[in-house]
C-alpha cells in the first residue's frame, strides 16, 4: 500500500483535522514545503496507527538562519501507546532543529498526553462560535451598533455573497487580500496556496460581490471530521469596508458552516497580549463583537527554546510600546 493510501486511511480512522489532510500535505508541498512523516505501524499489516506529518521550515533570527520543525493540527493515533510513541520520536527529530512545536486542533484532547512526555506549553488563543445554536440565537449574541448594523447596511447596499468557482475570481480576491496584508504587516500568502485550496474539498473561497465587482472576500477550511470551520484568511478594498462587507461575509461565513452541519466556527486566532495602538487589537475587538468564546489553542513545544523565543518576543513588543509611548 502506498504512503497516501496509508495516511488517508489512517486520517479517516483517526479523525484527522484539515492540516494533517492528505490534500493539505499534497499542496503544502507543492508550495516547496518539505514534509517529514513519522508514523507507527501494525507490525500484523503494516497499517498506520499512528502518524504526524510535520513540516520543515526555515527561520530568521538574530543568530541567523535556522531550520525549525512545525506542525499544525492534531498528531493522529488509534491508540494511547501508538500516540506516546509518535510523540517521542517527533521529540527525537526535533533535536535536528532549533525547535519543533506541534499546534493541535482546537477540539484537541490530548494536553495530558504532551505534558506527561515532557512538552513545553505556550498559550495561544482564538475565537469559537456555537454553530449549535440557532440563528435567532447566533444574531442576538452579535454587538448591536457595529455588527448587526453593518450586516444589515451591507444588504442595503445590495452586497452579494458567493463562493468562489473559478481563478479569476482567486485573482480578483488575491490583489485586495496582499493590500490588506501589506497594510496589516503581515505576509500574504502565495496565490497558489489559495488556488489551490479553492478547487478542494478542504476548502471554500468566498467573496463579495458590489456591482459586479469583487469588494471582500475569506477563505474558511473544513474540518468535516471535527465539523469545524476555521476562518483562514481575509481581505477587502477601501469599497468593501464603506459598504461594510467585512461584518456581511463573517456573518455569511457563519451562516454557511451552520447550514452544513458544522459545529464551530473558528474566527481564526486572537492576540491576547494585543494593546491600544497594536495593530492587532482592532482586529480583536471586531471579532469578540461576533460573540464568540475567547479559547485557548496551545502550542506544544519538544524542547524550552520556542517557549524562551516566545518570551523574548513579548519582552521587545512591551519595551518598543514604552518607548513609543515616552516619544
Amino acid at each position: 500500500m502506498e504512503l497516501g493510501e496509508k495516511w488517508v486511511k489512517l486520517w479517516e480512522k483517526g479523525k484527522g483535522g484539515v492540516y494533517q489532510s492528505w490534500e493539505w500535505i499534497v499542496l503544502q508541498e507543492k508550495l516547496s514545503n518539505k514534509p517529514i512523516f513519522l508514523s507507527i505501524e501494525d507490525s500484523k499489516n503494516g497499517d498506520f496507527l499512528a502518524g504526524i506529518c510535520a513540516f520543515e521550515k526555515t527561520l530568521k533570527t538574530p543568530l541567523g538562519e535556522k531550520k525549525i520543525l512545525t506542525v499544525r493540527g492534531s498528531p493522529i493515533f488509534l491508540d494511547y501507546n501508538s500516540g506516546a510513541k509518535v510523540l517521542e520520536n517527533f521529540k527525537n527529530e526535533s533535536k535536528k532543529y532549533f525547535y519543533g512545536t506541534i499546534m493541535p486542533s482546537v477540539r484537541h484532547d490530548k494536553e495530558a498526553l504532551f505534558m506527561e512526555l515532557g512538552y513545553k506549553k505556550v498559550v495561544n488563543n482564538t475565537i469559537l462560535i456555537d454553530l449549535k445554536k440557532d440563528k435567532t440565537e447566533l444574531w442576538k449574541n452579535l454587538e448591536k451598533k457595529s455588527i448587526r448594523w453593518g450586516i444589515k447596511t451591507g444588504e442595503k447596499n445590495g452586497l452579494i455573497f458567493k463562493i468562489a468557482e473559478n481563478e479569476l475570481d482567486v485573482n480578483a480576491f488575491y490583489s485586495m487580500y496582499s493590500d490588506t496584508a501589506k497594510l496589516g504587516g503581515f505576509s500574504a500568502e502565495k496565490k497558489e496556496f489559495i488556488e489551490g485550496l479553492r478547487d478542494s474539498e478542504i476548502s471554500r473561497l468566498f467573496l463579495v460581490y458590489s456591482n459586479e465587482k469583487v469588494v471582500a472576500g475569506g477563505l474558511a477550511l473544513i474540518d468535516k471530521n471535527n465539523n469545524i470551520l476555521t476562518l483562514d484568511l481575509t481581505g477587502s478594498n477601501e469599497e468593501g469596508l464603506k459598504l461594510q462587507a467585512m461584518p456581511f461575509i463573517y456573518w455569511n461565513i457563519l451562516l454557511y458552516g451552520m447550514k452544513n452541519g458544522l459545529d464551530i466556527f473558528d474566527l481564526g486566532g486572537y492576540d491576547a497580549e494585543a494593546r491600544v495602538g497594536d495593530k492587532t487589537y482592532n482586529i480583536n475587538k471586531f471579532k469578540e463583537r461576533f460573540g464568540g468564546e475567547i479559547t485557548e489553542q496551545p502550542i506544544f513545544s519538544s524542547g524550552n527554546r520556542y517557549p524562551i523565543l516566545r518570551k523574548v518576543i513579548s519582552k521587545i513588543r512591551i519595551v518598543k510600546k514604552f518607548y513609543k509611548k515616552s516619544d
